[in-house]
């Protein structure tokens, strides 16, 4: 095998130098471990130390944690860059410590990160082998064997990964080299960990056997990744004929021309969809399951999947796709009215708000003293939709406007007095709708977010 370069702080940020020198903000994700030491060490040999601001996130899972922190403080100290630590608390989903962890580390760097800032990250070669055959063990796909990306959005920054290339060995002689000390943590030697047991036990192996198993995975990654543009691209062409439209909540599609597709690029909408809205994909699991237990149930049937921060619905022949905090699933409704200042907007649940405009010959008739009452659904309600010889309920008549039914409970009514004049924006009671030249109220019902 051809002998690697040496590892020099001009060969790893190269490609990064005039980002480096424009950046308004470079933040460097600083552990005190070998790789982010090298990372910030080198980088402090090509950027003015006081640019660089270090963060270093402390998990409190091992009893060394706090010295880890004093030993990263005084690394930093001594090449003139600026520190930071931040104490978190992992919050495990079921999905383990480790992907708790980086969760919790990104929500760290997302919320340090200033618009167009630069994240650094120490991520090497090897570690990039873990990745992949760690995804691979998973099950996961093209997206997963892509392996970690060398460059990618994170907040209002972006990330970028300058050791990507490079093995752990020549980290190793740049630490020597530079009489760096780090810090081992002492779970790297269990192999109960997943990532461990691969790097202590597995990769050895296939070392032995094939030295050039770094770039054998490396073209595996390549394939993979132009495997995924091209998935994606196809799932974008098919969703241009699935008359996507936006919703209270989110997006829906037409299950009609979804039905006609073949199996494999319908599971491949699936896969794309949520993202081209920077919510979290789903995996093959989920997939099958919006398939039978949402597509799939029966007519009359309300069936849910949920997937991260996103919710699976399927309502009057159309999935819906909706992000999970703009849908209060656990409502807790109230008997009370509330006065409305129509001057301001009214902050619902859900998170959900009421809005009023004054327009002229439609919407609710100005009432006398201004106000309006905001309520929500007790049952056995009834109304009378403007331009209806009759009353009904308002379940019948929810339904026959087409709400889907997650907010039925929660559609807030408008009263005058005790008396019910409107329904959210979806209409206007008999007898309460502005004339042709008349000043109405418009109700708009809409996301906090908008």
């Amino acid at each position: 095998m051809a002998k690697l370069p040496t590892l020099t702080p001009t060969r790893v940020f190269e490609s990064l130098g005039d980002q480096l020198s424009n950046a308004q903000q470079i933040v460097v994700g600083f552990s005190g471990g070998l790789d982010s030491s090298v990372l910030l060490h080198s980088l402090s040999q090509k950027v003015e130390a006081h640019r660089i601001m270090a963060i270093h996130i402390n998990h409190g899972l091992s009893e060394n944690a706090d010295y880890w922190q004093a030993h990263a403080e005084g690394f930093c100290q001594s090449l003139g860059v600026k520190f930071l630590s931040e104490t978190v608390k992992l919050v495990g989903d079921g999905s383990g410590l480790e992907d708790a962890g980086r969760v919790a580390r990104y929500e760290v760097f997302e919320r340090c990160l200033d618009e167009d800032g630069i994240l650094l990250l120490g991520h090497h070669q090897d570690d990039q082998v873990e990745t992949l055959l760690y995804r691979l063990m998973r099950g996961t796909g093209p997206r997963g064997l892509a392996g970690i990306p060398k460059t990618r959005s994170v907040g209002k920054g972006v990330l970028h990964r300058p050791l990507l290339n490079w093995p752990k060995s020549s980290l190793l002689d740049y630490a020597r080299e530079n009489n760096i000390q780090w810090i081992e943590d002492e779970s790297n030697e269990s192999n109960d960990f997943d990532r461990n047991y691969l790097r202590n036990k597995l990769i050895p192996l296939i070392a032995d056997r094939w030295p050039d198993y770094r770039h054998r995975l490396e073209g595996v990654a390549n394939i993979s990744r132009h495997s995924d543009l091209l998935s994606h691209s196809i799932a974008i062409e098919d969703m241009r004929g699935l008359k996507i439209r936006t919703e209270r909540g989110g997006w829906s599609l037409s299950l009609r021309p979804f039905g006609l597709l073949p199996s494999l690029r319908q599971a491949n909408v699936l896969r794309y969809w949520a993202e081209c809205y920077g919510l979290s994909a789903p995996g093959l699991k989920i997939i099958n399951e919006i398939g039978s237990s949402v597509i799939g149930a029966r007519v009359d049937a309300s069936p849910k999947v949920v997937c991260q921060d996103v919710e699976y619905h399927r309502y009057s022949d159309r999935l819906y796709l909706l992000e999970s905090t703009r849908v209060l699933n656990d409502f807790d409704e109230t008997s009370s009215k509330v006065l409305w200042d129509l001057n301001a907007k009214s902050k619902l649940e859900a998170p959900m708000m009421l809005a009023a405009t004054t327009v002229i010959g439609e919407g609710i008739r100005t009432p006398k003293d201004g106000c309006l009452k905001v309520s929500f659904r007790q049952g056995g309600e009834r109304c009378r939709p403007s331009g209806r010889a009759h009353s009904t309920s308002l379940k019948k008549c929810l339904q026959e406007f087409g709400l889907e039914p997650w907010w039925r409970d929660q559609v807030p009514l408008i009263f005058i007095d005790e008396e019910l004049v409107a329904v959210a924006d979806l209409w206007v009671c008999e007898g309460w709708e502005a004339s042709v030249q008349e000043k109405g109220i418009k109700i708009h019902w809409q996301d906090n977010s908008l």
